[in-house]
């Protein structure tokens, strides 16, 4: 079996080509990983409107019904398509998770904690990126530590 080159997939949604899911062989079909390319399709490089558009497209046309559509693949594929405005072919680029500096991260995220004990995980996690050192630093002092 071979494999299904990811560029043609690209440029197969970014040319709107709803007939492509049905002419795959199901070989190819089973390769597409819809949640992979869900997020490939939503990050271009190009113009920030170019990159905010893709982004609020795929949010908005895909992602927010993913998971109820997931086990129909065809129907996602057409809504990928959907994403693109037409303009051509667009490079797609991949970002992954970010790595957390795990000694870094838990001595700041405790000392987020101290500051807010009221705090859930969540709220946790978004003071975490948005507090510096210097913010901390001076949170601490303000609060007497």
């Amino acid at each position: 079996m071979s494999k299904l080159p990811l560029n043609t997939v690209l440029a197969a949604i970014d040319k709107k080509d709803y007939g492509f899911y049905d002419r795959l062989t199901p070989e190819h079909q089973k390769q597409l990983a819809p949640f992979l390319l869900n997020r490939y399709v939503s990050l271009v490089k190009g113009s920030s409107e170019l990159q905010a558009y893709y982004l609020m497209a795929g949010n908005q046309r895909v992602n927010c019904t993913y998971f109820e559509l997931a086990r129909h693949p065809k129907l996602v594929w057409q809504l990928l398509c959907t994403v693109s405005p037409g303009m051509g072919t667009q490079f797609h680029q991949w970002v992954g998770h970010k790595q957390k500096d795990k000694n870094n991260s838990s001595k700041k995220r405790k000392q987020i904690a101290d500051l807010h004990p009221l705090a859930k995980t969540d709220e946790l996690n978004i003071l975490v990126n948005m507090y510096t050192d210097k913010d901390i630093k001076e949170l601490q002092r303000l609060h007497g530590d």
